[in-house]
């Protein structure tokens, strides 16, 4: 499981300090949120547009889960298949991805509050 910094370094590159390479474990790069009328980075609580609710890493989240972000980077993954979930903050991004026993998210579930233990839990139990 890859949280933040823990998802964007499975990407090929990043922003962050001109160009620097990820793991490449995911075909796509990490871009930074563009300049706008929204605070960057982006704190806070946001919900979640789930590619597919019956997946049991979402068991018991109901259809709009709401975690807490902290990041001023996202993910763009080539493949947007890999995303298990998007968020809305200015643009759409993939907020998780899921492939196999690999998850990652953009989000914080250890300062999500009973939904972050939620997600741990079911990530456990695959």
């Amino acid at each position: 499981m890859g949280i933040c910094v823990g998802y964007q370094v499975l990407f090929e590159t990043g922003e962050e300090d001109e160009q620097v390479p990820g793991l490449g474990i995911f075909k796509g790069r990490v871009v930074r949120f563009a300049e706008s009328e929204l605070k960057v980075p982006h704190m806070g609580w946001n919900s979640l547009t789930l590619s597919n609710p019956a997946d049991p890493i979402w068991k018991g989240m109901g259809p709009e889960p709401y975690f807490y972000f902290v990041h001023s980077y996202y993910p763009q993954p080539e493949d947007e298949s890999l995303a298990a979930a998007f968020c809305t903050y200015g643009v759409r991004f993939a907020a998780a991805i899921r492939r196999g026993n690999l998850v990652a998210t953009q989000f914080h579930p250890e300062k999500s509050q009973k939904l972050g233990v939620k997600l741990l839990e079911n990530f456990v139990s695959l």
